[in-house]
């Protein structure tokens, strides 16, 4: 007898068939119903104690649940947090800060030259400086260097410059005035009137003058008329090149 014939045989056997019970469906039906409640049971069971976890109020395990009462009047908020990034080794690291560094840079000038003279001459004019107003040429000088000018190339040393103190005394043209208006031909009773300080000294009449540097008028008379004006500074190396006082 070979495999097939032998399984047919079994196959057919009465000895192995099972008869089903008359309440078989009903015993089925049952069992399903049981497992079913046993999950639910253990659902709701596991649901009541988050809720109370939460803070939700739970009357009975299988009654109704309650939930907690909303203040209209409170929003919910988010809170933000800012954390400080830490470097490698624990280090906190702080936000940058910007550095701005102020620089006083004190300029320091040397004194300032007296506006005082006559025209573009002033006191304290190098050489140089009085050549290039182009009003005078050089003259013959001596201890000082001297300048003539040149509508009165006439008047003698006119303009004298001594070594490191520029221009010292400037000898008015024919035709110069003071900006008082005295010129040569004026009467020492004009000079006087223009120039009350002033005082007598042999054949001038000599006036101190205010400002930043020393220097005074020389109102050289004739018969108490002004022949000459000089212009010149209080001190001086040019004593051998005319009368400084």
């Amino acid at each position: 007898m070979n495999i097939e014939e032998e399984l047919g045989r079994l196959l057919h056997d009465d000895r192995l068939e099972v008869r089903a019970r008359p309440d078989a469906t009903e015993l089925v039906v049952a069992g399903a119903r049981r497992v079913r409640r046993r999950r639910t049971a253990v659902v709701g069971a596991v649901t009541a104690v988050a809720l109370v976890a939460s803070g939700w109020g739970v009357s009975t395990l299988g009654g109704s649940l309650s939930l907690p009462p909303v203040d209209p009047a409170v929003l919910p908020t988010t809170t933000t947090t800012t954390s400080t990034t830490a470097a490698a080794g624990g280090t906190t690291v702080a936000p940058p800060h910007t550095v701005v560094e102020t620089v006083t840079v004190v300029v320091t000038q040397g004194p300032t030259r007296p506006n005082v003279g006559y025209g573009s001459v002033k006191f304290g004019m190098t050489e140089q400086e009085v050549a290039a107003t182009g009003l005078v040429t050089a003259a013959a000088g001596g201890e000082c260097a001297a300048f003539t000018w040149k509508g009165d190339p006439g008047t003698v040393n006119a303009v004298l410059v001594a070594r490191g103190q520029g221009v010292v005394r400037i000898k008015l043209p024919a035709d110069g005035k003071t900006s008082a208006g005295v010129g040569v031909g004026s009467t020492l009773e004009r000079v006087r009137a223009e120039y009350p300080a002033g005082e007598l000294a042999g054949s001038s009449y000599q006036v101190l003058m205010t400002g930043d540097v020393g220097w005074m008028y020389v109102f050289v008379l004739d018969a108490e008329r002004v022949v000459e004006i000089r212009m010149q500074r209080l001190t001086a190396d040019c004593a051998q090149q005319g009368a400084q006082r």
